[in-house]
């Protein structure tokens, strides 16, 4: 797909790189066509077979890992509000399997925990700027008549460094709670994945031929992803973040 649509260019030079404001449909003919259901329907199959029971495996797993050893774990009520990933960790070294093989599993446990939670900020950190980039990149009309193929690093960039700004300004707001300063950063992907939906919805509703605009029921479905990520994303923000500043 990159070699029809293009990507977002480097911050220095990339004037060869360039990344459509529309994207790319395919010629509509009948041959075509059928692809594009034998498509759907290799997607379909993969959503239900594989990564849906992936999804729920992968968070399944740790959560009953964590279930088993968090009973034998020493840290207390208090320090759990910023030590929740340690408590894993704590509990496989108080479970009783002996000092050295304890020690072991404590670092081992800590380091996962590490490798998980780093490449999963960076990505939240890309995905964040890269949804709001399509959204004004290909939603936005001034943005699309004004400007060239190969400025859209200069959205692309220019949300990346607001992100790290205000992460940072989040760390000094929330010096005496981090645990709220994550559920503020991380609710700002559910505003993202809700105002996407809608994106997804208007673009494929406008912009693609009508032979293969997205039928009633993934209308609906789109619509109700929006609408329960931007609900989530306000509950969050009314029940945890807003009470929080008015006491503060």
């Amino acid at each position: 797909m990159g070699s029809q649509v293009g990507a977002i260019p480097s911050a220095v030079g990339g004037r060869s790189v360039t990344l459509s404001h529309v994207g790319k449909v395919f010629p509509i003919n009948e041959v075509n066509l059928d692809r594009w259901r034998g498509w759907w329907r290799y997607i379909t199959t993969d959503q239900i077979l594989v990564w849906a029971p992936g999804c729920f495996v992968g968070m399944a797993l740790p959560a009953l890992l964590s279930m088993q050893f968090a009973a034998s774990t020493t840290v207390t009520s208090e320090q759990m509000s910023v030590a929740q990933s340690l408590v894993t960790a704590d509990g496989i070294r108080h479970y009783g399997f002996g000092p050295t093989l304890s020690k072991l599993l404590w670092i081992v446990a800590v380091l996962t925990g590490l490798m998980v939670m780093l490449p999963s900020q960076m990505s939240i950190l890309d995905d964040f700027a890269r949804r709001w980039t399509d959204a004004i990149w290909s939603a936005n009309r001034r943005v699309r008549e004004g400007m060239k193929s190969d400025q859209v690093k200069m959205i692309y960039y220019a949300i990346l460094a607001t992100y790290l700004l205000w992460s940072f300004l989040c760390t000094f707001l929330f010096s005496n709670a981090p645990k709220l300063m994550t559920d503020f950063i991380a609710n700002f992907n559910n505003l993202a994945i809700g105002v996407t939906a809608f994106q997804i919805l208007w673009i494929n509703t406008r912009l693609l031929p009508r032979e293969i605009q997205p039928r009633w029921y993934q209308r609906l479905g789109l619509a109700f992803c929006g609408i329960f990520y931007i609900g989530l994303a306000v509950l969050v923000f009314q029940f945890k973040i807003v009470p929080y500043l008015w006491g503060s």
